[in-house]
C-alpha cells in the first residue's frame, strides 16, 4: 500500500450487522489512499472471522483484535498509535460515511495548515438508512465551555485530528460511569490549549443510534431515534 493520505480508526465491540456498511463506506472514498484500522475489542459475535476475511481482500485495511475488552478509547488510541497517515479519521462501527469525507477533511487541513481538529454536522439515520433528523452542528463555545464545562456541539464519528496532536494530548481515556470517550477527550483537547474546528454545509456521518449503543448506557433508548419522522 502507498503512504495512505488519512487513516480511519474504527473501534468495534459486538456490531457484525453494521460492520460491513461501514468498512463499504470508508473503501469507496473518492480518494483511495486512505488507511483503515479496526480495532476488534473482543467481540463474541463472529466479528473476528469476518474481519480476518475482510483484512485479505484489501491491503488498506489493518485489523487488530484486542484479547479482551478495553473500551472503545483505549481501542481508539490502539489504532491512532498505528496509523501511518498524520490525519486520524474517527469512525463508529455502526454508522457509515459519505465517499467525500477523506477528500473534505484533507482539503481543510490542507486550507487551514494550523488546523488540529475538524469536527461536522451529521445525519442521523434509521435502521435502513432513513434519514430521521439533520443536525447542522455550530462551532465550538470554547469560553463558555471553560467557564461551564458544557459541550455546545461535537460529534465524534465526523471528527478529523492530526495524530501529532492526539498523541500529545493522550488520545481517548476510557468511558466511564458518568463520560463517555469522546466527553472526556474533549474536556482534555482544550484544556491542553487546542481548539476544536468546524466546518458548516457537509454531513459527514451517517449516525445511527442503537439499543447497544455507548450513549444509551447514558441517556437511555427512544425508537423514535432510529425511526424516521
Amino acid at each position: 500500500m502507498t503512504q495512505p493520505l488519512i487513516s480511519f480508526v474504527a473501534p468495534t465491540y459486538n456490531n457484525i450487522a453494521w460492520l460491513p456498511e461501514m468498512i463499504q463506506s470508508i473503501l469507496a472514498q473518492t480518494i483511495h489512499d486512505i488507511e483503515l484500522i479496526i480495532v476488534n475489542d473482543g467481540s463474541t459475535d463472529g466479528t473476528k472471522e469476518f474481519l480476518d476475511d475482510w483484512a485479505v481482500k484489501d491491503d488498506r485495511v489493518m485489523i487488530v483484535h484486542n484479547e479482551t475488552n478495553l473500551g472503545a478509547g483505549p481501542s481508539r488510541n490502539i489504532g491512532m498509535n498505528l496509523a501511518k497517515a498524520d490525519i486520524i479519521g474517527v469512525c463508529d462501527a455502526d454508522d457509515c460515511y459519505p465517499v467525500e469525507r477523506a477528500e473534505i477533511t484533507l482539503e481543510h487541513f490542507k486550507k487551514y495548515p494550523e488546523s488540529e481538529l475538524i469536527n461536522y454536522g451529521y445525519l442521523s439515520v434509521g435502521y435502513n438508512n432513513e434519514i430521521v433528523e439533520y443536525y447542522d452542528g455550530k462551532p465550538f463555545d470554547h469560553e463558555d465551555f471553560v467557564k461551564t464545562g458544557q459541550i455546545s456541539y461535537f460529534c465524534n464519528p465526523t471528527v478529523a485530528y492530526k495524530k501529532e496532536s492526539g498523541i500529545e494530548m493522550g488520545g481517548y481515556p476510557k468511558e466511564n460511569q458518568g463520560m463517555t470517550d469522546d466527553a472526556q477527550f474533549v474536556k482534555n483537547w482544550i484544556q491542553s490549549g487546542r481548539k476544536i474546528d468546524f466546518q458548516h454545509g457537509p454531513y459527514m456521518c451517517m449516525h445511527r443510534v442503537l439499543p447497544t449503543s455507548m450513549m444509551t448506557k447514558f441517556r437511555g433508548f427512544k425508537p423514535e431515534w432510529v425511526t424516521k419522522k
